[in-house]
């Protein structure tokens, strides 16, 4: 009698295994980037770019490593929110559809399926990655284009979405309910806005160690000294990426040697590349000094006419921003005083910045005045007149405007803060506003939110010059009249009007314009300038 003898089947190899999760993770990938949710992640990360280019209102000037940041400020809640929410209904799918028991039968068991979702991620994030540097691409080829492209910031922004993905898959490891997902999201977003609080009250500790390096200065920095450790912190959010995606392969059944050595070498990683992000470099802090104190070192000086304009390297292309505000300012002075060489030399507060709830004192503050116009006489600028590193906004434009009438006006070094009153404020107001229309409109801005007194300022030029409002009410009203009029009866009667002594009311008879409301003896302030 012939027995019949089944034939022995053995194991599934592990080739075959691979390549399915391979095969399931392409087929996860298109319904990630289908995902309603992608979509729309992805159409309101890139809405403000098309609003801009429809409405003709692309920032002109941008600094380039600044705005790599901002992308990533963005992308944390609006592409990261999105991954970390889709990456965890994905997971959870089987289960919504009450079909999980029939995974016991697949020949691809739960630990595969696990990374096949972690690697369903990484088309999003090429996406990502090409949008992010498509724009500051964009940016870069503008004539006004400032700063340097930092490869490690475009990069920053694929790796959160890549860490917020898989802390959605590891969200539906550990809880099999969609509503977790958004609930962490918000709980990552308080838990930001209060490191956000923490970071700008001088706690750099939780700065460094969120995923994302939100800045502590209100103005831009030449690339060389940003003390961002950007190449630092992108280890820094692989390690946790890795973290994360050996917590859900743990999570979803992996054990052994070879998952204890994938988690003590993720750990060891981050734990290097965060701690490293707080290692401190003298060169940059001298740098920062320097720049600060005395940055004719660090700086490029260009000749324009009898104009010389001084600038760091990066910020160089601004120079014919800088050129049409003073040439619009000099134009309605009379030819002598128009024809006066001046000197205009950028100056940043990238060492010593009051941050975390300090301030600075008048001591201080006239010290590096001092400082400052020394360094710059010393390189061959006395007199110089200080514009920042923020521009293309019409507040930055009217406050430098502001600063080349005053150098006008009174024929001297620059005087950073005072009360301009009489006939000579409101020639300044008036010199302001009609330059360039960029100014025009910052004067408006400063106007609607000052109050007592239209104030010019700036924090890294130390700028803080008001003239009170019943001076500057003459000078906005002047604005409404015949350009040509009003330039030729204030070049006639220049040196009257720019006269600290000359009342208001001398101004308003030129232009022929009825006397504002004067403030009593009592409540007119002192006039310094």
């Amino acid at each position: 009698m012939t027995t019949a003898v089944a034939p022995r089947v053995s194991a599934p190899a592990r080739v075959p295994r691979r390549r399915a999760m391979l095969a399931l993770a392409r087929v996860e990938s298109v319904r990630f980037l289908r995902h309603p949710l992608t979509i729309a992640a992805l159409l309101l990360f890139v809405s403000p770019w098309i609003y801009d280019l429809a409405t003709g209102t692309t920032d002109r000037y941008p600094v380039l490593h600044d705005k790599a940041v901002d992308l990533q400020i963005l992308g944390i809640f609006v592409l990261g929110g999105g991954a970390l929410i889709v990456a965890n209904l994905n997971v959870l799918r089987a289960h919504r559809h009450h079909t999980d028991a029939l995974y016991s039968t697949l020949v691809l068991p739960d630990p595969w399926r696990t990374g096949a979702f972690l690697l369903a991620a990484l088309p999003y994030a090429a996406v990502v990655a090409a949008l992010v540097t498509a724009r500051i691409g964009a940016l870069a080829l503008l004539p006004g284009a400032a700063g340097r492209i930092d490869p490690a910031e475009l990069a920053t922004t694929p790796a959160v979405v890549l860490l917020l993905a898989a802390v959605g898959v590891l969200l539906a490891k550990l809880v099999r309910s969609a509503i977790v997902a958004p609930l962490a999201m918000f709980g990552f977003a308080v838990a930001a806005f209060v490191a956000l609080v923490a970071a700008a009250r001088g706690n750099t500790v939780l700065r460094l160690l969120l995923p994302v390096m939100f800045t502590d200065l209100p103005f831009s920095l030449p690339a060389e000294l940003v003390d961002r450790p950007s190449l630092r912190h992108l280890a820094y959010l692989a390690g946790l990426a890795a973290l994360v995606a050996v917590a859900a392969l743990a999570r979803s059944g992996v054990r052994g040697r070879p998952l204890a050595a994938a988690l003590t070498l993720a750990t060891a990683f981050t734990a290097t590349a965060g701690a490293a992000q707080f290692h401190t470099d003298d060169a940059l802090r001298r740098a920062a000094i320097t720049a600060t104190a005395n940055p004719a070192a660090t700086q490029a000086c260009h000749r324009r006419g009898d104009v010389t304009y001084c600038a760091f390297t990066d910020f160089t292309p601004w120079i014919p921003g800088w050129e049409a505000v003073v040439r619009g300012v000099r134009r309605p002075a009379p030819a002598t005083v128009a024809a006066t060489p001046l000197s205009v030399r950028q100056r940043v507060w990238a060492y010593g910045y009051p941050t975390g709830g300090a301030s600075s004192n008048v001591a201080d503050e006239t010290g590096r005045n001092t400082a400052w116009e020394q360094a710059a006489a010393a390189a061959g600028t006395p007199a110089a007149i200080p514009v920042s590193t923020t521009w293309g906004d019409g507040r930055s434009e009217a406050t430098f405007a502001a600063a080349v009438a005053l150098r006008l006006m009174t024929g001297s070094a620059f005087a950073p803060t005072g009360t301009v009153c009489g006939a000579r404020g409101a020639l300044l107001v008036w010199l302001v506003g009609q330059a360039t229309p960029g100014t025009a409109t910052g004067l408006r801005d400063l106007d609607a939110s000052s109050w007592g007194a239209l104030v010019f300022t700036d924090a890294t030029t130390f700028m803080g010059v008001s003239v009170p409002d019943h001076d500057a009410a003459s000078g906005l009203a002047a604005l409404g009249r015949p350009h040509a009029e009003m330039a030729a009866l204030f070049a006639a009667n220049w040196t009257e009007l720019t006269d600290p002594a000359t009342p208001t009311d001398r101004f308003a008879a030129l232009a022929g314009l009825p006397l504002a409301p004067q403030p009593s003896p009592e409540e007119r302030p002192a006039c310094t300038i």
